[in-house]
């Protein structure tokens, strides 16, 4: 049985060394998300705290990490190859 940590945000941001600011970003654009990553003390129509698991956010953030170095455009296009072996320093 797996053994997670659970914290909640003020702890998660200074494990992760990231802001609260930038968690809240992160879960409302689906890096973060709730059921893995994190759940919600509370019932009723008042919201709760959220209590974050800290090695399934860090996975979440390696996961969003390797996707961003995936981006289009960052390879050289075939033109710009020839003018760099063309401009080669003999």
């Amino acid at each position: 049985m797996a053994d997670f940590t659970w914290l909640p945000m003020e702890e998660l941001s200074d494990k992760l060394y990231v802001s609260p600011r930038t968690i809240y970003k992160l879960k409302a654009s689906g890096v973060i998300k709730a059921g893995t990553c994190f759940y919600r003390i509370g019932q009723g129509q008042e919201k709760g705290r959220c209590i974050y698991c800290l090695e399934e956010c860090r996975k979440a953030l390696q996961a969003h990490t390797l996707d961003g170095t995936k981006k289009k455009g960052e390879r050289y296009k075939k033109s710009m190859i020839k003018d760099l072996l063309a401009k080669e320093v003999k």
